[in-house]
């Protein structure tokens, strides 16, 4: 398993991207608290002190060489993602309170002649919701299964390298999708016209039940806005081409069931517009390519250092 000393010895541009980010979101919560616009404080503690703890891991060990420090390294940036997209969506919506969804819905009627979440109520049943509710968690645990399943891929003798380009995909599409949601901030279909649906979900478990209760009360009741692009099936996207291109196998059993179920499942919800799912292929499509292209850059402008 290879990997090259020269490239742990400098920043990796996916830690550039998340702390460019960062230091932005963190100075708009801070400003917001001493305007009182932002009234819980934890919002913003918890966030810092994650910034504070992730810069300095990286600093102090950047020229580490141990295995185990390179591979959680680039792993960290999966939670600590996490915690910048909620400290980001705590003020979104006071920063551009023009919401979107109208122009969403009117776009997917102009394009595709229908509401599709409307028209997916002639499928609606119990089995059907629990069934494609866990497809649509899997986006929170196929991207560390993934980063492992890649890592470890005993077929390739230059895994790590795998990894890293699979990461700086991953955060270039998370961390670029946050320009989106500042300029066009929509809240989904179900959010913004409930009224539209004759027909109520309804999983057969109590914790599915439960979790329609509870988070659709906190999207409707909430600021969150993160509909265009979908990043739940843009993360998906990526992930099944890596696993694809890495682990075949994988790919046919695991990602693309569950990555399909996923697209499935995000209109079924009526978390997000069809037109939403349109921008995530063109948003995992730039990813992908931008983090070929300047993981190789990086690479190359490291080795030339080195030589020299």
């Amino acid at each position: 398993m290879r990997t090259d000393r020269s490239i742990s010895d400098a920043f990796f541009p996916e830690e550039v991207i998340a702390v460019i980010f960062s230091v932005p979101i963190l100075v708009i919560q801070f400003i917001f608290i001493l305007q009182h616009r932002i009234t819980d404080v934890s919002s913003f503690i918890t966030p810092l002190i994650s910034f504070l703890i992730f810069t300095a891991y990286v600093i102090y060990l950047r020229k580490s060489k141990n295995r185990a420090v390179l591979f959680f390294r680039s792993w960290l940036h999966i939670p600590y993602y996490g915690i910048i997209f909620t400290a980001f969506q705590t003020f979104i919506h006071k920063l551009n309170p023009h919401d979107w969804d109208a122009f969403l819905l009117n776009t997917d009627k102009a394009l595709f002649g229908t509401d599709i979440t409307v028209w997916l109520e002639h499928f609606n049943s119990g089995i059907v919701t629990e069934i494609l509710i866990i497809m649509y968690f899997s986006y929170y645990l196929l991207p560390t299964l993934s980063f492992v399943v890649f890592y470890f891929n005993k077929r390739s003798d230059n895994s790590y390298c795998d990894i890293r380009i699979f990461i700086l995909a991953l955060i270039i599409g998370w961390y670029l999708a946050f320009v989106f949601y500042a300029i066009f901030p929509a809240s989904g279909p179900d959010s913004a016209f409930p009224g539209h649906y004759t027909t109520e979900l309804k999983g057969l478990s109590p914790l599915t039940a439960l979790y329609l209760d509870k988070v659709t009360s906190y999207l409707r009741e909430s600021q969150v806005r993160n509909t265009f692009p979908s990043m739940h099936f843009g993360i998906i996207l990526m992930v099944n081409y890596f696993a694809f291109k890495l682990r075949r196998r994988y790919f046919w059993l695991c990602t693309l069931p569950l990555g399909t179920g996923l697209g499935i499942a995000t209109l079924y919800l009526r978390q997000h517009y069809l037109i939403d799912l349109v921008g995530s292929v063109f948003m995992a499509w730039f990813s992908i390519y931008l983090s070929g292209r300047l993981y190789k850059r990086k690479t190359s402008e490291v080795l030339k250092t080195s030589e020299v």
